[in-house]
């Protein structure tokens, strides 16, 4: 994977963090205005990331109109809130694809899931089996 995707997979994050629920093209209209993003990716690629992401899932539908008059139905993508509370927990649901090179060093394997996570401070297994 590209650093680039990598990248947007972080920023795609906080920001559903930030805004909440959002459709393809709210993101795409978030990752213009979000500095240090070069280009946004195109309608089936941002799809592909956000379902490769195991932090996001689709919490429904949201009718859009279109510009001729008539209306669809659209997917809306979340953060896993039951799981995320906290902003600082963004990190430690983090899969190593999208992690930074230096967070990618400081990651362990869970005993109990066997996944290689960073832990939290203080603690022997990750966030998602804690």
């Amino acid at each position: 994977m590209s650093a680039n995707n990598r990248r947007i997979r972080r920023v795609i994050v906080d920001l559903l963090w930030e805004h909440g629920p959002q459709t393809r093209n709210q993101l795409a209209d978030l990752l213009l205005k979000e500095r240090g993003i070069r280009e946004v990716p195109s309608d089936t690629s941002l799809s592909s990331l956000l379902s490769k992401n195991v932090q996001i899932e689709s919490v429904g539908n949201v009718r859009v109109e279109n510009i001729n008059g008539t209306s669809t139905w659209h997917m809306a993508f979340d953060i896993r809130r039951d799981l995320i509370t906290e902003k600082e927990h963004i990190i430690y649901t983090r899969p190593p694809s999208c992690m930074t090179g230096s967070q990618r060093k400081k990651t362990q394997r869970c005993a109990e899931c066997g996944r290689n996570r960073l832990f939290p401070p203080d603690s022997t297994a990750c966030f998602i089996c804690e």
